[in-house]
This record gives C-alpha cells, sequence and structure tokens, in this order.
C-alpha cells in the first residue's frame, strides 16, 4: 500500500463535485475515524511530478481532511495510518479497467465539460460498465443505472438525458451533430438525419419509380367495397368524399366541368354515408395512420364528432386549401367566388408527420377533366409528403377523377382508389395508364 502526503494530493477545480450533503459527509467522517476497519478503500491517484492528481474518492478526501484538522487520526482496513498521510492507489498499479474507471471518475465530475464531452465520457461508462458486467456474469447495466452514477438520480429528465448522450455518442464524427449547441439540439439533428436515411433506404429498396401496376382502381361503391376488405392496410387515407352542401344543386361550376354533379349531395344523403364509411376508415387504417378528409364548412364538426366516435384523434382546426383562381359561385351572380376548402385532419394510434407545414395550403386547380370537384394533384402531394414514408399505402376511397394515383406515384407509395361512378372511374384509368 502507498502512502502520500495529504498535501501534496491535488484536486482540479473543475472536477470538483457540486454538491456534498453535510448528513452523508458527517456519516463518513464518523465511519472513517470511529470504527475499527477505518477507511476500506484507498483513494486513486494519477502521479504529476513530485504531486499526485485525484482521481477517484473525492468525498473520502474531504472527510480524512476534516478528521486530521480536528486532531484526529484514521485507519485503514484496521491498520493505523502514519499521521498527515493517505493511503492511495497510483493508476500504475491497475488494471486496464481499473484504470479507466479511474480516468472516467476524473472526467465526468468536471464541471467544464462540453455536451459532447459529456455525451462520450457517459458513453464510455457504459461501455466500461457492460465490459465489468460480462466478467463478473452479471446482467447488463441499465440506462437508469448509469443515470444514477452520472447524474446520482436515474429518473425523470436524468435518465432521459443519459439516453440520449448514449444515443448522440455514436454520430459524433457527424459535422453537424457536433456542431449542435446542445444536447437536445444534437439528439434533433440525428432524429432529423436518421428519418432521412429511412427514407432514402425505403426508396431504393421501391426502385426508381411507381407504375399502373403498383396502384388499384375499383369501379364500385365504397361502403361496399370498404366492408369486404380485410382491416388494417392502410398508412394514409386521404379522400375527398361528397360534402351534403347540395353541390348538385348549384348549376355552376364555374364553367370548367362538363356536367353537373354526378351524384346527390343532399345533407340527408352525407350523413348517412358517413355514418356508414367511418367505422370503415378507422378498421381499414393502420395502428398508426394519418386521415385526410375534404368537407363543408357547414359539416366539419358532425364530421369531427363521427371521426371521433369511430377512434380517431382529431384536429381541432382544419387545414384550408386556398385557391387563388377558384371561381366557383354558389349564388349565380349573387355571391362571392369561393376561394378555399376544409380539409378534416386526424390520427389514428400516434403516427408522427414526415414533415411540419403550416394548415394554410395554397394550390391553383388542375386542367378539369370532367368532374366538377376536382383536387389538384399538388394538393394532394402536399398532404402526402407531410404524412407518408415512401412505400406506404393510401386509401382513396372517393377517388374521383384519380389524383391520389400520380400524387402518390410522386412520393413513392402505393394508392388504392374506389370510384363508384363510371364516367370518374374511367378517368381515373387514363390517369393510370399515363404514369
Amino acid at each position: 500500500m502507498n502512502f502520500i502526503p495529504l498535501e501534496s494530493i491535488i484536486v482540479h477545480p473543475n472536477r470538483q463535485r457540486r454538491e456534498h450533503p453535510i448528513n452523508a459527509h458527517q456519516e463518513l467522517v464518523t465511519s472513517i475515524s470511529e470504527t475499527a476497519v477505518g477507511l476500506q478503500n484507498p483513494l486513486v491517484v494519477r502521479p504529476d511530478g513530485d504531486k499526485y492528481i485525484l482521481l477517484s474518492g473525492e468525498r473520502r478526501l474531504r472527510a480524512i481532511k476534516d478528521i486530521y484538522a480536528l486532531g484526529g487520526r484514521i485507519l485503514y482496513a484496521g491498520n493505523p495510518v502514519p499521521p498527515g498521510q493517505v493511503p492511495v492507489t497510483l493508476t500504475t498499479e491497475l488494471s486496464e479497467l481499473e484504470a479507466e474507471e479511474a480516468e472516467l471518475e476524473e472526467n465526468i465530475r468536471r464541471q467544464d465539460l462540453t455536451w459532447a464531452e459529456r455525451a462520450e465520457a457517459t458513453s464510455r461508462l457504459m461501455a466500461l460498465r457492460e465490459k465489468q458486467s460480462a466478467l463478473r456474469g452479471d446482467p447488463r447495466p441499465t440506462v437508469r443505472e448509469i443515470a444514477q452514477e452520472v447524474r446520482n438520480s436515474g429518473d425523470g429528465i436524468n435518465q432521459e438525458n443519459t439516453r440520449r448522450e448514449l444515443i448522440v455518442t455514436k454520430y459524433l464524427s457527424d459535422p453537424d451533430v457536433r456542431a449542435a449547441k446542445s444536447l437536445d439540439e444534437a439528439f434533433k439533428v440525428v432524429k432529423k438525419k436518421e428519418q432521412a436515411k429511412k427514407h432514402l433506404e425505403l426508396a431504393n429498396t421501391l426502385g426508381a419509380g411507381i407504375t399502373l401496376a403498383s396502384h388499384q382502381c375499383y369501379n364500385e361503391d365504397a361502403t361496399t367495397w370498404m366492408a369486404a376488405q380485410p382491416a388494417e392496410q392502410f398508412d394514409v387515407i386521404l379522400s375527398d368524399p361528397p360534402y351534403g352542401m347540395g353541390a348538385d344543386e348549384f348549376g355552376d361550376s364555374g364553367g370548367h366541368a362538363a356536367g353537373s354533379h354526378g351524384y346527390v349531395d343532399s345533407y340527408e344523403y352525407w350523413q348517412a354515408l358517413m355514418e356508414k364509411c367511418i367505422p370503415h376508415l378507422y378498421r381499414l387504417a393502420k395502428p398508426q395512420a394519418h386521415c385526410y378528409l375534404f368537407c363543408d364548412i357547414d359539416r366539419f364538426h358532425e364530421l369531427k364528432a363521427l371521426m371521433a366516435k369511430a377512434g380517431w384523434r382529431v384536429f381541432r382546426t382544419p387545414l384550408i386549401w386556398h385557391k387563388p383562381t377558384g371561381s366557383r359561385t354558389p349564388w349565380v351572380n349573387q355571391s362571392p367566388q369561393r376561394r378555399y376548402e376544409l380539409i378534416l385532419f386526424a390520427i389514428k394510434g400516434d403516427r408522427p408527420v414526415s414533415v411540419l407545414r403550416g394548415d394554410v395550403l395554397e394550390h391553383t386547380p388542375d386542367a378539369n377533366l370532367g368532374h366538377s370537384a376536382q383536387k389538384p394533384i399538388s394538393l394532394y402531394q402536399d398532404l402526402l409528403e407531410r404524412s407518408v414514408l415512401p412505400g406506404d399505402r393510401i386509401l382513396d376511397p372517393f377517388c374521383g377523377t384519380g389524383p391520389i394515383f400520380p400524387a402518390a406515384t410522386s412520393v413513392k407509395c402505393l394508392a388504392t382508389g374506389v370510384e363508384m361512378d363510371s364516367t370518374s372511374y374511367g378517368i381515373s384509368l387514363s390517369r393510370l395508364k399515363g404514369l
């Protein structure tokens, strides 16, 4: 055993403990000075000229200083320690793992570490504890145990920050991660890069493009078709069902459509249709899914209630599609032109969005192909980009002229459309053939 003068030990200011509970300190003083064993574990120091740098045992050192200051003496493993001396272990006497542990003890307690240095120290400590556990045949250490050791608490934010440090350390060679100003910012960078990597891998797996054979289109009644399908198939549902606002009686569609609405659009028809369809939408959606439904302003809250009843978590306010060139006039020669429409957004499970965007979407209508309520491809693409990953499956049970198909193709997803009107269905098939 080595004994060195107390005054030869240096404790770097930047590694001193911030907290020193007085009760715990007094208990340690009593244990060292009044028990038959005395000090059980020596301090760990690194030689530095004629001085010694403390690596491990700061609490013990403080207790020894107080004992000597009061004129007391100490024992080490039951044997007297020379006055003014301290029992130590030199780093040169330690095994590889013991030396690494001592070094980490010094670094982890420093106060001037950057977030990246602290994360690296935490990761090294986890690796060390895993090696030690393997040698003993013990279970691997948990994040909670490492958090307790590093932060004196394994609960709540302490455990979460330790978990983030262990994750982020794997990416510190990335200059964008390393340049982050905080652990929280670095973690967000890592998440974004991992998501981008996942998207790229999925896109590469799917190949260069989605074709006609990738999509499906059915000329059937939506409620009948959905009732016959197996559950939990679709990642995103995006559709433009009837609005229930009497659009079939407007007598005007801005002069773009070849004919009037080819379906009944009364409130009663809409209500019965939604009551049948919405439970099917929820059943056909995967456990983690998004849903976008176009709707009229007078029907939004009723639609929201029906969706919530089925199990969807509905966003409180609608998304707004602004169409700057919109020319529909519900009251011919008597009303303003309608230049916006509403979109209900809902979530099943807790599926995150793929990208954050605003709730006002400005898209100019496409050249009309013969459907009075036709939506632009760019609008569908905008909505899908908020929710999908390449390879996801999309359902549009009221697909009309089929803008869902080119939009799904653009984001490398697989679309299934259902359309009852034969003319609109034919237009959808024409779109598919053109992909």
